[in-house]
């Protein structure tokens, strides 16, 4: 993986981590390591946050709630374009002003009305527009530094840490010397090339295009009221499209599109989707086809691989973005523990032994979506008015219903996830009250995401939760020996007792160990030896 450094002189720098990219994934890093303290370079060849194409445009309340916790929802979904809470609905039609043919409500945990499940509900937010609010917000960090419009060109690694060099407008060239790299630069990641790693999967035959449009007015012209997606089922163009904000701004994705597709037949597609010559104006088309791919490794020495670059998921369901964001999240507290030195040998090794498993489960997931879209669902007289169409529309909704429901809903798959195999995880490896893709059954299980309760109405039982290590006692407190086990430790360490024996069955245990991102490290009724566990979760 050792590449030849040219013999100019360029600018150096030194830092505790460079992060190579700052789409989604690499932004939320920055919050996550700044939020701690840790000291960062963020390299982004983009000035400015990409418009052209947002592919990503669903928050789930998993990152939504990482991003409570990091202090930078509310800036979110102020930036989001459409209002929190805008729309909970997906709708299944023949064209955008034709006959409904089937309706979800309550989709993808989008509602605005608290639930107990829930910190934070999801939030509809083109790609973009998070990037903004993500990188406005970055200024708050002190330990952040973004060099926007520069790109990562070499890097090489060493047993104490990572030199690169990145170039910036004019040929400007900086070396940079940090402890780790991080590269979170995409599909077509540098990092992930420099350091051997190789991805191994397969792609879908299908090619798709996103449309970006300006149509005013749109939203008033078509029947289906509010909806953050509408699918359109006709024998014409197939697809789906919503709307991107309150302005008029849209987008739709051609399903199965021409290899040859030029700005007319895209227009013709999306006036065949709208049902009728609407007047739009196209802003961008991109082109695309779902890929299955995950990287052999995420890790060589100290350099790591997170979103797109470890992992490339199919959009169905809403997966992608929101598993590179875990990926950041499980990678940040990790980092942060081994440059603050209480991480064990074995932490940093527990990232893609925790994370991998999570993008094949996405994938998997995606891909069972992917098998029935739109194309698969058309039916002779579906666009018919009288009995005829009322009668082939009522079995497609029948069709809709069997084969897309998991894909609108999908909380227990979000929620769902665990890491109980993970070997910073201390319990046994049975699982109590698993989720279903649609379905969430809170776990206490070590391993699970810690299950969650209001307090009162405004503050989440994560809410108190330290950054680092929680001890919950559900009712009575422990011994002192674990304040001083993670004292001994270097361990950041918190206490918070409930008073609620009631809770005892809900946790499944009088005593809960909950780790910096939320999932559950441990659990018991005694007390054990603490620094036992505490040495298990920090990775020793």
């Amino acid at each position: 993986m050792e590449t030849t450094m040219t013999s100019m002189r360029p600018t150096s720098y030194t830092t505790d981590v460079v992060i190579a990219g700052a789409g989604p994934v690499g932004l939320t890093l920055a919050h996550e390591l700044g939020q701690r303290g840790i000291a960062c370079v963020v390299i982004e060849p983009r000035a400015v946050a990409g418009a052209a194409s947002p592919r990503c445009k669903q928050i789930n309340p998993v990152s939504m709630a990482t991003y409570r916790r990091l202090g930078v929802a509310e800036a979110i979904r102020a930036n989001a374009r459409l209002p929190f809470g805008w729309s909970d609905s997906a709708v299944f039609c023949t064209t955008l002003t034709g006959h409904t043919i089937e309706r979800f409500d309550g989709v993808f945990a989008l509602s605005d009305v608290q639930r107990d499940d829930l910190a934070e509900p999801a939030q509809w937010c083109a790609q973009n527009r998070l990037e903004e609010a993500l990188r406005e917000t970055l200024s708050d960090r002190p330990s952040v530094t973004a060099w926007w419009g520069y790109a990562l060109d070499e890097l090489r690694q060493d047993d104490s840490g990572v030199d690169a060099v990145a170039i910036g407008p004019g040929g400007e060239r900086r070396q940079i010397r940090a402890k780790y790299l991080v590269g979170a630069d995409g599909s077509r990641s540098l990092v992930r090339h420099e350091i051997g790693a190789r991805l191994s999967g397969r792609g879908h035959e299908v090619q798709n295009v996103q449309v970006i449009f300006d149509a005013p007015e749109l939203s008033q012209r078509h029947p289906h009221g509010r909806a953050v997606q509408y699918w359109v089922v006709n024998s014409e163009t197939n697809g789906l499209m919503g709307t991107l904000d309150t302005e008029g701004t849209w987008w739709a994705i051609i399903v199965d599109a021409p290899l040859d597709l030029t700005e007319e037949s895209a227009r013709r597609a999306v006036h065949a989707m709208i049902g009728e010559e609407f007047p739009i104006s196209i802003r961008s088309m991109d082109p695309w086809q779902a890929r299955m791919l995950v990287a052999d490794t995420y890790r060589r020495g100290r350099c790591f691989l997170a979103g797109d670059a470890a992992h490339q998921n199919p959009p169905w369901g809403g997966f992608g973005a929101n598993t590179g964001i875990g990926d950041a999240v499980d990678l940040g507290w990790k980092l942060a523990a081994a440059i603050e030195g209480w991480a064990g040998s074995h932490l940093l090794d527990s990232y893609e032994v925790e994370r991998r498993p999570m993008a094949l489960r996405a994938i998997a997931e995606a891909e069972r979506n992917m098998q029935v879209l739109t194309g698969e669902l058309v039916q002779p007289g579906l666009d018919r008015d009288g009995d005829d169409g009322l009668q082939a529309r009522l079995k497609t909704a029948e069709l809709i219903r069997q084969t897309k429901t998991a894909e609108m809903y999908t909380l227990g798959f979000v929620l769902g996830a665990s890491y109980q195999d993970s070997p910073i995880i201390d319990g046994p490896s049975t699982t109590v009250n698993e989720s279903s893709t649609s379905h969430y059954r809170p776990s206490g299980t070590p391993g699970s995401r810690l299950p969650h309760l209001w307090l009162d109405r405004n503050r989440s039982l994560y809410d108190v939760l330290g950054p680092g290590y929680t001890l919950l006692e559900i009712a009575a407190p422990t011994a002192p020996e674990w304040d001083a086990a993670a004292q001994q430790r270097r361990l950041p360490f918190a206490r918070y007792q409930l008073h609620r024996p009631d809770l005892h069955e809900y946790f499944g245990a009088r005593y809960v160990l909950v780790r910096p991102d939320r999932h559950i490290a441990w659990r018991g009724d005694t007390t054990p030896n603490a620094g036992s566990v505490l040495d298990c979760v920090r990775g020793f």
